[in-house]
């Protein structure tokens, strides 16, 4: 049976441990999973015993590891999930991070859609916001839910009588055509560039008829 014979502490940080079978270094491991399973030097040990205590050394490695990627800044469970398995980690380790990350409330894929919709709301359409965030992982359920607290939470606001949405098309078409001629090449260029940044066909045109059919409007 394999016996450990030495366990040693890691050089560049004290808080691991190098786990050494046989004579041979085998892994490293936290010195809080070395004290959990009682480890010492002289105990035989086997293959099962070997496989379990890596795993949970390796759960608490990788487990600091997601939790220092989202630390900058919110991140979605498909982008935790990417990162770990760039990490090499397998399904189980990966799996376990992340219900401790969704545990903790350190991931929240509808929180995170929310705050990406206040970054960018002025900025682009919902076409484009949804398609970014399905790009980042989040489920089309996270992404509805997200807009209805959005816009329940008043960030989106009637204007006019016409969807916020539709009031940002025009106030991003009003900065696009500033100083430009309004004829009907700027007006084609403006429509595209509006389309581009995630609007409906409708807002776009409701939008082009204020500016190009009303040129003092403000």
């Amino acid at each position: 049976m394999p016996k450990i014979t030495s366990i040693t502490a890691q050089t560049k940080n004290k808080e691991r441990c190098n786990l050494f079978i046989d004579g041979e270094f085998y892994a490293g491991l936290s010195l809080e999973t070395v004290m959990s399973f009682r480890l010492k030097v002289g105990q035989e040990i086997t293959e099962k015993q070997l496989t379990e205590v890596v795993l949970e050394g390796e759960k608490g490695v990788a487990l600091n590891k997601a939790i220092n990627y989202i630390s900058k800044n919110l991140k979605t469970k498909h982008q935790v999930k990417v990162y770990l398995e760039d990490k090499g980690y397998n399904h189980e380790i990966i799996t376990y991070c992340i219900d401790k990350l969704i545990e903790y409330g350190y991931i929240d894929d509808v929180e995170y859609s929310i705050r990406y919709l206040e970054s960018v709301y002025t900025k682009q359409g919902e076409k484009l916001s949804q398609m970014k965030l399905f790009q980042r992982g989040v489920s089309k359920n996270n992404i509805n839910l997200a807009f209805i607290k959005f816009k329940e939470n008043e960030q989106i606001n009637n204007l006019n009588g016409q969807n916020e949405s539709a009031s940002v098309a025009y106030k991003i078409a009003q900065k696009y055509t500033k100083n430009k001629e309004k004829n009907l090449e700027n007006k084609s260029k403006t429509y595209r560039y509006l389309i581009g940044k995630g609007f409906s066909g409708e807002e776009v045109v409701n939008a082009l008829s204020k500016i190009f059919n009303n040129d003092n409007q403000d």
